[in-house]
């Protein structure tokens, strides 16, 4: 089964990544599709930029609008939302002295 794909074999409609938080610094999550403002609370497939797959629970929405893009990349014109997502723990390195 395609990573594009859901259980039933449709297409995904909506795409979630990785977006800086310009504002307070670390990391969002930006989700683009039709109904891109209504995963508050929900666990998701998240793409990273080798294409692989995480999945991450989004916590709070901070911005949902029209991905409009600026001048040097251009935007989907498609709804768009930003979260903030709930932080996993990091694992424990146990390293000799």
């Amino acid at each position: 089964m395609a990573k594009d794909d859901n259980k039933n074999g449709a297409k995904r409609q909506h795409k979630a990544t990785y977006a800086t938080d310009k504002k307070k610094g670390g990391y969002l999550v930006r989700v683009i599709g039709p109904q891109a403002a209504m995963f508050a609370g929900r666990e998701i497939p998240v793409t990273k930029r080798d294409d692989t797959e995480s999945m991450e629970t989004l916590e709070r929405l901070v911005w949902s609008g029209v991905d409009t893009g600026t001048e040097e990349n251009p935007g989907t014109g498609k709804p768009a939302a930003l979260y903030t997502f709930k932080a996993k723990p990091r694992e424990k390195l146990d390293v000799p002295f």
